[in-house]
């Protein structure tokens, strides 16, 4: 099954959107991203993930989250405090991408702490598609100052300010 027919289309979209914070998936087989609606009455940055696939609801996950780069899109003054110990300026806009380092989503498989390469060669792989949404959000010429992070599990397997780019 391809991704976008998991997709629940009541809570999410594949129109990208600068102008507002919002939560998004990126489907690494198709490589189309995607993001929570902005809703009357329901604040996009804060549905869950799961939230925007067929079978998720905000407090259940659904195993197809599992091919998918979860990501968080921030305007300006729409964060705040640190981010694993990092301070982050929040009246800038910022695109954290989720990245685990064990985890496969192409294959759909764990791959083992002992396998350094692998772990290696991944992380790589999801620093590219982090950087792909990156430049997705920049061809939409935000009206501030945009930077992207990889927010890993731990402090250690993140990065912080990978790039930023002005208006």
């Amino acid at each position: 099954m391809s991704g976008h027919q998991e997709v629940n289309k009541q809570h999410c979209t594949d129109k990208l959107r600068a102008e507002y914070a919002h939560v998004g998936l990126y489907d690494v087989k198709t490589r189309q991203a995607w993001i929570a609606k902005k809703k009357w009455g329901v604040v996009p940055l804060r549905v869950s993930h799961a939230k925007l696939l067929i079978g998720g609801t905000q407090d259940t996950s659904t195993v197809t989250k599992d091919q998918y780069l979860c990501y968080w899109f921030n305007t300006p003054n729409t964060g705040e405090g640190l981010v694993h110990g990092y301070p982050i300026e929040w009246d800038e806009g910022h695109l954290m991408v989720r990245i685990d380092p064990n985890w496969n989503y192409l294959t759909g498989r764990f791959i083992p702490n002992t396998d350094t390469a692998k772990i290696e060669k991944n992380i790589d792989q999801q620093h590219v598609w982090g950087r792909h949404i990156y430049k997705s959000y920049l061809e939409l010429k935000p009206k501030y100052p945009l930077s992207w992070h990889v927010i890993g599990p731990r402090a250690a397997d993140s990065m912080f300010y990978i790039e930023r780019t002005e208006p």
